[in-house]
């Protein structure tokens, strides 16, 4: 019986259209070659700014406006969806269903790079102190999941 993660993985790239993704995971295998991991991920966190800055959310009056108005952006792509949770004294940011891991070849962990860009430059879009900084959390160990933490350093 094939492994619960395998299948996962199996059904993103499915949903990658068959002309990009052999290109992505070239692309990404001489990238790796070339860049320390930590260059990497620094490179994706620049690229999801650019990504943000590109789709602009509209000015929202809440979380859940904001939580929507991504939401909104990730269905157009396909990409997931997205879900904000007031902590108290921190965000937490899930995103679910990425199919950037696999169409990179990469782990969520790296991948999260460009997640984090897009989803630091909407909060600061959207008024979050620049004090507060997000950071991806831990893996839970599911390949399109990413989870994000907006605090104080």
């Amino acid at each position: 019986m094939p492994d619960i993660l395998d299948l996962l993985q199996h059904l993103a790239l499915e949903r990658i259209s068959s002309q990009w993704s052999g290109f992505l995971g070239v692309l990404s295998e001489e990238l790796q070659a070339q860049l320390s991991e930590s260059e990497y991920r620094a490179l994706l966190v620049r690229l999801g700014g650019r990504f943000a800055q590109s789709f602009e959310l509209p000015a929202c009056a809440s979380l859940g406006d904001l939580q929507d108005a991504a939401n909104k952006v990730w269905s157009q792509f396909q990409w997931g969806y997205t879900v904000f949770s007031d902590a108290g004294m921190q965000l937490q940011i899930s995103h679910h269903a990425c199919p950037l891991p696999a169409a990179l070849q990469v782990d969520a962990e790296l991948a999260g790079g460009f997640m984090e860009g897009v989803y630091a430059a909407w909060l600061l879009a959207a008024g979050s102190p620049p004090e507060l900084v997000l950071t991806q959390q831990p893996g839970s160990g599911q390949p399109m999941q990413m989870s994000f933490k907006l605090a104080a350093q």
